[in-house]
């Protein structure tokens, strides 16, 4: 399960950022009950450029820009 907490564009790329739950952090390498989702897809075409997990420590800045 994953929730949508928000969606930014920028020079022909999106960035949605979800809640998920069960994630092995890229940058600790732990795994958490609850952590950062983050899909960077290109805007016209829905093509995925990156798809990468954070712990919510790790993931805060993301979930800082689309929030606030």
């Amino acid at each position: 399960m994953r929730q949508l907490l928000g969606r930014t564009s920028y020079r022909g790329v999106t960035e949605e950022v979800y809640l998920a739950e069960t994630v092995r952090c890229q940058d600790c390498r732990v795994t958490v009950p609850m952590g950062i989702e983050v899909v960077k897809r290109e805007r016209k075409s829905k093509k995925l450029i990156k798809h990468s997990w954070y712990c919510r420590a790790h993931g805060a800045e993301y979930a800082a820009r689309v929030m606030g």
